[in-house]
């Protein structure tokens, strides 16, 4: 895992949504919306036994992390 010392803008291309299980009435955990957003970090995992990037994203608000597929970076 890498963080980076100054975080890169990237774009990101689909809204991306997560909410809570029924039992818990189905309560919005996160928003990321298309648009830019802050790259903080990259790591690098076994997808499909192929090595692959996953990009650490912030929004202002939540923490999660992509697959580089769905981010374009500017900086």
């Amino acid at each position: 895992m890498l963080f980076y010392d100054k975080p890169k803008k990237v774009f990101l291309h689909n809204d991306l949504l997560a909410y809570e299980s029924e039992e818990n009435d189905k309560q919005l955990i996160y928003h990321f919306k298309t648009g830019y957003v802050t790259a903080l970090g990259e790591y690098s995992s076994n997808y499909d036994n192929e090595m692959d990037k996953a990009y650490i994203i912030y929004n202002g608000e939540d923490v999660i992390s992509v697959h580089r597929s769905i981010l374009r970076i500017v900086d």
